[in-house]
């Protein structure tokens, strides 16, 4: 049988651990919840950037259809006019 001195010692033992591993478990929750918030952060930044892609592709897919509605205006023009332009060449 363990003497009241060694019981006593193990208590005082369990709870230092129980101390040390509430301590780590709510320094891990800060941890978390500041990667929780750090990909939030993200998500948002990635979908301003997604946005911001298409927007960019719809501008390219504009200009290009006008460059070659020019350029078939200017074929057009040239075969008018007797020229024979090597636009496509």
């Amino acid at each position: 049988m363990k003497s009241r001195e060694e019981a006593a010692e193990e208590i005082r033992q369990l709870e230092r651990h129980a101390d040390e591993a509430g301590s780590t478990a709510l320094a891990l929750a800060a941890e978390i919840a500041q990667l929780r918030d750090d990909v939030d952060l993200l998500q948002d930044k990635k979908q301003r950037l997604s946005e911001t892609v298409t927007d960019i592709s719809d501008v390219i897919t504009a200009k290009d259809a006008e460059f070659h509605d020019l350029l078939t205006r200017i074929a057009e023009a040239s075969t008018r006019f007797g020229f024979y332009a090597l636009i496509y060449a």
